[in-house]
């Protein structure tokens, strides 16, 4: 999974990149900005799957294994809720192409004309293009991580949930549907008793690992046998 840095790198390389493409032919800006679109959310979708390893190698003895945590799960009358919500939040990604499309001739509209003012004294007109198309992208990224975010917060759901259907606890790893994911010193659980779960938080992650299960207590304390320390306020 990439970090922290190397995403941020990422995403300013990719917005270089298409300015550049963008600034060369500008009749072709639209089809630029969603061929953007279209790559971030490949490499955001790869880094998900990529945090999920689907290998298990050297994964130690089994410490737990539960095949029923779907049905367990359908117990838990607020996940509805919080699924509800997920759907929600995802949904601003497949729709942000439209409101992007409506964001554009506002740009072009009120920002723009004083964006271009400024660079006149570049006295180059393919860099004023270049630096024209660099705000617009960060204006329409602007936009959309603030929707994003006033959005986790209304709906009081900072992450994604990822609850697998069956899963299996070993020494070095968890075993989700079909991938493994290897436990590192950052990641801590959370246990709740009531609603049948554990909850495992990382900050390399982009979402909560949620596990179901009957027998709570164990699977907390297999877990925390694993390395897994308890969750502190701040790293929920």
């Amino acid at each position: 999974m990439f970090s922290k840095r190397l995403t941020v790198l990422i995403q300013v390389l990719t917005i270089v990149l298409f300015a550049l493409v963008a600034a060369t032919i500008p009749q072709f800006f639209l089809l630029v900005f969603l061929l953007y679109f279209v790559i971030s959310m490949s490499l955001a979708t790869w880094s998900f799957r990529k945090s999920v390893k689907l290998s298990e190698s050297s994964a130690g003895p089994i410490l737990y294994k539960e095949s029923a945590a779907d049905r367990i799960m359908a117990y838990d009358q607020l996940v509805l809720v919080e699924l509800k919500n997920q759907f929600k939040s995802t949904m601003i990604y497949l729709v942000f192409p439209l409101f992007a499309l409506l964001l554009i001739p506002l740009y072009h509209g009120f920002i723009g004309p004083h964006v271009e003012s400024l660079l006149r004294s570049l006295s180059n007109e393919f860099l004023e293009r270049f630096i024209y198309f660099i705000v617009l992208y960060l204006f329409l990224m602007g936009v959309f991580q603030g929707v994003r975010v006033a959005s986790f917060r209304a709906w009081k759901q900072p992450r994604q949930l990822y609850i697998p259907r069956s899963f299996t606890v070993y020494k070095s790893g968890l075993r989700i549907d079909r991938g493994f994911l290897g436990f590192s010193s950052d990641m801590c659980v959370k246990e709740s008793r009531e609603r049948k779960f554990v909850e495992i938080y990382s900050k390399k992650l982009p979402y909560i690992v949620r596990l179901y299960t009957l027998e709570v207590s164990k699977l907390y304390s297999k877990l925390k046998e694993a390395g897994l320390h308890e969750c502190r306020e701040s790293e929920v």
